[in-house]
């Protein structure tokens, strides 16, 4: 792969030790690796040496992001809040793309003004020697650009700006397993506010001896799929925990789901297609009034065999 700017290493890498020297005559003769290559001379394009595709792929990025901006701006599109936030969407998405973009290209612009002092610079050593630092710095400055560039066109998962519900379940290891599911969640919620997202509990189910059973939350963030979607999966830690007297080490695990948020669409269900079902468990009955422990509220839709379950401890 042909570097942005490997015109300008031959100088650098010469075999001659005079070559390397900016007040030598060497210097002059090969004072050309300053100069626009050939093929590019006349072209109003970005001059670089970059892949052709890349180029390509990132002024078709930012011919994007400037005709998002000028839509978000149309009255039309500003009433209707669904397309406004999905055009915001895609706007943020392009961002850091076009940003970078456009630092590229003013430091290639700046490469080219500075190799435009080649000339000016006559016998002056001094300023050769600023010139060709310049160059140095505006050179490791475009390679890191154009790898960063490439970086971020690589296609990205669709769900990675959604969302996510998130469950903690104790898996074995008895009440250290509830213990340790206790400090994912805690674990997941300093998180989110490190990251300035939002986290809402929806349900949970405390264990004996402290922490969870289940524990299931809402996080809404920028960003925040793309972040924790590698989460899900077993957990497993190894530590004396709280509950043990002898000091032995225990393994539990904790199971953790990530699900991103489903698109918000209708749908109508009939009321004689699903089973409802209520179960209670009883604590005591104390002078007539009823005491329940648990309470749990599960739906059945007969044709897809889903289940919808509302639970309280």
């Amino acid at each position: 792969m042909n570097s942005l700017t490997s015109s300008f290493t031959t100088r650098f890498s010469s075999s001659s030790a005079a070559a390397q020297l900016p007040g030598s005559n060497h210097f002059f003769r090969h004072a050309f690796f300053f100069q626009l290559p050939v093929r590019h001379q006349h072209s109003r394009r970005l001059v670089c040496m970059a892949e052709p595709y890349l180029i390509t792929k990132l002024e078709s990025a930012e011919k994007t992001w400037v005709e998002l901006s000028v839509r978000l701006g149309d009255p039309g599109v500003a009433s209707n809040p669904s397309e406004y936030q999905k055009l915001a969407q895609s706007l943020a998405e392009l961002d850091e793309v076009v940003s970078t973009f456009r630092r590229f290209k003013d430091c290639m612009k700046q490469l080219e003004e500075t190799k435009a002092l080649v000339k000016e610079a006559g016998n002056d050593e001094d300023m050769v020697e600023m010139i060709a630092s310049e160059v140095g710095i505006l050179t490791n400055q475009m390679k890191e650009l154009e790898e960063k560039l490439k970086l971020l066109l690589i296609p990205t998962d669709p769900l990675d700006a959604r969302n996510i519900m998130l469950e903690v379940r104790a898996g074995t290891g008895g009440d250290e397993a509830g213990l340790w599911a206790g400090d994912l969640v805690r674990m997941y919620q300093k998180y989110s506010e490190r990251n300035s997202w939002k986290f809402t509990p929806i349900s949970s189910s405390e264990a004996e001896h402290g922490g969870y059973k289940t524990y299931v939350m809402e996080i809404k963030g920028k960003r925040v799929y793309s972040k924790l979607k590698y989460e899900s999966g077993v957990h497993r830690v190894q530590r004396v925990p709280r509950t043990e007297a002898q000091g032995r080490v225990h393994t539990s695990t904790a199971t953790v789901a990530i699900m991103p948020e489903s698109d918000h669409n209708s749908y109508g269900v009939r009321l004689m297609n699903l089973t409802w079902k209520l179960t209670q468990r009883i604590l005591s009955l104390q002078q007539q009034d009823l005491v329940v422990l648990e309470g749990k509220m599960s739906i059945r839709w007969r044709r897809l065999l889903i289940f919808s379950i509302n639970q309280q401890e």
